[in-house]
């Protein structure tokens, strides 16, 4: 709902790049440093920086490809509250490059991380099942067919929405409306099986028909933190004054705690009919979880990705609080992380045969961090370089006057 008052329509802003010095370039050596000590690491145990980098790829990963989702929703559903944070989410999405070449070192290790890479099918009935799926040709090629359609659809949204901001052309956001209606359903079908492929396919044995729906739940509220934290930060440096504002705050809370609950969901329900059920190849996934001290990990992570947040955000001014609502995003990416991690490193006790007692985190875990670290400090390298070559938000979107007077 949006106020009609008479308001001046707000001037283009661009991002000053001159002002941060030598920042820039100090994120960009320190991923450098951070990501090449972890491939030196590699060198020394390619299966445990495998599955360590996977981590943290698909933490990039998911962040990119839930801002594409929200850029996607805002022209499906012709919005008009999103109109000023959208260039955030499409700079974002326009990542997906950077992290294509992120995966390069698991498109080259594939048999490091997945069992069925180096097992003949005839040899397993399970796997020969798969094999459809599960197999070397599919493998890559749904690798670049996956990051190839991400990379694409993403810049195919923010060229079209600079190029609006050059003529001003309300067409230009119809042509946008009917791209991102298919862009939906593609981003439906390659997220669910990105999850399958890169995560559930750790374990060949083990299928759940909700995985693509838990990867997607991850995603879209990660992405969701990653913009309220990007709009923050841009606000307290001076920009987006009086165009982005607490009441948008107020809704990017609403939704983050929508999706708090929706990832929630999903999850017990996963474990609850699996629970019910009692099928060893169901079940297996759970049990590798509570042996050791993944056990606790499992316990946190019910209260640290749901309940806590919950409580944080289910308050109206908790939406509205800036420091509040920051640190229940920054609090959700980084349980996002360590759900992804109890997703993928018990599955690398279990090939290695460690003992079931002696399972759970270890001091390893710090290479992992750091991982994740260097690709994030790469990433806001490519972002603060991609800020000002357009206008902070669409400065000729027809809707932009229903964003700037947005009230709740």
């Amino acid at each position: 709902m949006s106020a009609h008052s008479p308001v001046q329509a707000p001037a283009e802003e661009r991002f000053n790049l001159t002002k941060l010095g030598l920042l820039p370039l100090l994120l960009l050596a320190v991923g450098v440093l951070a990501l090449g000590t972890t491939l030196v690491w590699g060198a020394l145990d390619a299966k445990r920086f495998a599955f360590g980098w996977l981590v943290a790829f698909m933490f990039v990963f998911t962040i990119a490809a839930g801002c594409l989702f929200w850029t996607l929703i805002h022209h499906a559903l012709d919005c008009d509250w999103s109109v000023t944070t959208r260039r955030l989410m499409e700079n974002v999405a326009c990542l997906f490059p950077w992290i294509a070449a992120f995966f390069l070192p698991i498109f080259l290790l594939p048999g490091k991380v997945y069992k069925w890479w180096n097992i003949d099918p005839h040899t397993d009935h399970l796997l020969h099942h798969k094999s459809l799926l599960l197999n070397h040709g599919a493998y890559w090629g749904f690798a670049i067919l996956c990051l190839g359609f991400f990379a694409g659809c993403a810049w195919l949204m923010r060229s079209l929405s600079v190029k609006q901001d050059g003529s001003g052309d309300p067409q230009i956001s119809i042509r946008m409306r009917q791209f991102a209606y298919a862009g939906l359903i593609l981003f439906a079908l390659v997220i669910s099986f990105a999850g399958i492929m890169w995560i559930m396919a750790l374990d060949y044995h083990w299928f759940s028909t909700m995985w693509g729906v838990y990867i997607f739940a991850g995603s879209a509220g990660s992405g969701l933190a990653a913009i309220i934290l990007i709009s923050h930060a841009l606000r307290a440096a001076g920009y987006l004054q009086g165009v982005v504002t607490v009441e948008h705050d107020h809704i990017l809370g609403k939704l983050l705690f929508a999706f708090t609950v929706f990832w929630a969901y999903i999850a017990f329900s996963q474990y609850m009919l699996y629970y019910y059920a009692n099928i060893p190849e169901e079940t297996i996934f759970f049990i590798q979880r509570n042996e050791g001290t993944w056990y606790h990990l499992s316990i946190f992570l019910v209260f640290g990705r749901f309940f806590f947040p919950f409580l944080l955000l289910i308050t109206q001014p908790a939406k509205r609080n800036p420091y509040r609502l920051c640190f229940a995003a920054a609090w959700i990416l980084a349980m996002h992380f360590l759900d992804l991690y109890w997703m993928i490193m018990p599955q690398y006790q279990v090939n290695t045969a460690v003992d079931p007692a002696a399972r759970g985190l270890e001091i390893k875990f710090l290479l992992d961090v750091l991982a994740v670290l260097g690709m994030l400090a790469v990433l806001a390298f490519a972002f603060l370089r991609s800020l000002p070559k357009a206008c902070l938000f669409p400065k000729r979107d027809p809707r932009l006057y229903e964003s700037v007077t947005l009230t709740n």
